[in-house]
């Protein structure tokens, strides 16, 4: 998938690696934490997975707003139904029901909500903590400095098993 950078301030928290084109898994506390109020926001337009419980359907001719509460906060979210699929897609989740959004951050006069271009219900359960645990090490990979390893013989080594493995074979003493 191509990447585009975008800017990240580094108050934010995020390193400047994060992509307009890239779907990140993250938490609604996270989305609220990314820029200050009265700022612009840094992950505005870009594409996100959040998991939660849908609250709050209220059904329009053209469009479904809820309100996702993912244990962490509450967002708003808005999806469009330009196609019979999408009507059906959203007939299919209800007030209550774990759901996995995928969409479009968007912000508009210090408030952020959801543009959904996907909204399905979750079926199998261990889809949650997953999305948790995914969004955790997302967090970590773009927050942490990357770490430099180094061999024996001082030059400059990767962090995989074969990295090390390599490094062994091609100096035994090393060990």
């Amino acid at each position: 998938m191509p990447s585009q950078s975008t800017v990240v301030p580094e108050s934010s928290g995020l390193s400047k690696g994060w992509s307009a084109q890239t779907l990140l898994p993250l938490t609604v506390k996270q989305i609220m934490d990314a820029a200050f109020p009265g700022r612009c926001l840094e992950l505005q337009d870009s594409f996100v997975r959040l998991v939660g419980r849908m609250l709050n359907k209220v059904q329009h001719v053209k469009d479904v707003q809820f309100t996702l509460h993912d244990g962490a906060g509450k967002i708003d979210v808005n999806r469009w139904e330009n196609e019979s699929s999408d009507a059906k897609e959203i007939a299919d989740v209800n007030d209550g029901d774990y759901v996995i959004v995928n969409g479009g951050l968007k912000g508009f006069q210090g408030k952020r909500h959801i543009v959904a271009y996907s909204v399905r219900r979750v079926t199998d359960f261990n889809e949650i903590p997953h999305h948790f645990l995914h969004c955790i090490q997302v967090h970590l990979d773009h927050t942490r400095p990357k770490a430099a390893t180094f061999s024996a013989s001082g030059n400059a080594a990767g962090n995989s098993i074969s990295d090390l493995v390599m490094s062994v074979f091609n100096d035994p003493e090393a060990m």
